[in-house]
């Protein structure tokens, strides 16, 4: 019977930790670009704070400033989630751990 089985916990998909964030990142999708912040970051992927509602499925590209650095680095993502709050990125290509880990490391 459906009503004796226990509700099941969704199964968590992230490869990898999450740490909260407050870095600037510059975004843009066809036609939309904006400037925002990060609220959380992986080796996998962001989330942006953003109350433009960008739709799943869409590719969108990053610029992240380098901690202590003049430069940034360009990330190509894919928007996986939506909620009121921002979007939910994943990250489309491979990214040295050289690369982000300073990121994440000093969010």
């Amino acid at each position: 019977m459906k009503n004796s089985m226990k509700a099941e916990q969704p199964e968590e998909r992230r490869k990898a930790d999450r740490k909260p964030c407050f870095t600037a990142i510059a975004y843009a999708t066809k036609g939309f670009s904006s400037i925002e912040y990060i609220k959380d970051i992986s080796a996998w992927g962001v989330f942006i704070r953003t109350p433009k509602q960008i739709p799943v499925g869409e590719d969108i590209t990053m610029t992240i400033p380098k901690p202590g650095s003049n430069s940034s680095i360009k990330i190509i993502g894919e928007v996986v989630r939506n909620s009121p709050h921002g979007i939910g990125v994943k990250f489309k290509m491979g990214i040295d751990d050289s690369v982000i880990k300073p990121i994440i490391e000093n969010a």
